[in-house]
């Protein structure tokens, strides 16, 4: 087998074990919220990060692969996604642990 096949289908199925497991996460963050409002505030938040996971992620790399963008400015899209995340996970459980003491 052509090791660029090798890397493709590696790739493909990487991706899929990875949004596969966002799935599940997100599942289980919801399934154990405690209150109403938590279960609200985790929804809309799981709703947001997978809308900006398609828009800084999945829109470029599919645009990219097209040939409609260079590949940096897909790169630059996916550090944008990550920067964003890391206080935004911050700041949810922050929110999330006040909704819950209420």
């Amino acid at each position: 087998m052509d090791p660029g096949t090798i890397g493709l289908i590696g790739g493909i199925i990487g991706s899929a074990i990875g949004v596969l497991g966002g799935a599940i996460g997100t599942y289980f963050s919801i399934k154990n919220t405690k209150t109403a409002a938590e279960r609200r505030f985790a929804v809309k938040c799981a709703f947001a990060v997978w809308i900006a996971f398609t828009l800084l992620i999945g829109l470029p790399l599919g645009l990219w692969l097209v040939g409609l963008i260079p590949q940096w400015l897909s790169w630059v899209a996916y550090t944008l996604f990550y920067i964003l995340l890391v206080p935004t996970i911050f700041w949810a459980a922050k929110h999330q642990v006040a909704l819950r003491e209420k």
